[in-house]
């Protein structure tokens, strides 16, 4: 981390749960397939197929995830300050 950027590790194990939490605009690279439940502050939960090798770009968010699936997750979220 530093005044530009914060870089997070995270690994979720089958049947975690993160609670509701904010993230600011940045990309989340995905390290192994796995399926999450996500629920966005004002939207229905959504579940999402997460593929090892792919990036996904985000808008600041307020969510909660679940990992629902067979396989642990493991992503790297780069966020912008």
């Amino acid at each position: 981390e530093n005044k530009f950027v914060r870089v997070i590790e995270t690994k979720l194990p089958v049947g975690s749960h993160e609670p509701r939490h904010y993230h600011p605009h940045g990309v989340t690279v995905y390290l192994s397939d796995f399926e999450v439940r996500i629920t966005e502050d004002g939207k229905a939960p959504a579940t999402r197929q997460r593929k090892a090798g792919s990036a996904a770009w985000s808008e600041p968010v307020v969510h909660e995830v679940n990992n629902v699936g067979k396989t642990a997750g493991h992503v790297f979220r780069v966020e912008l300050k």
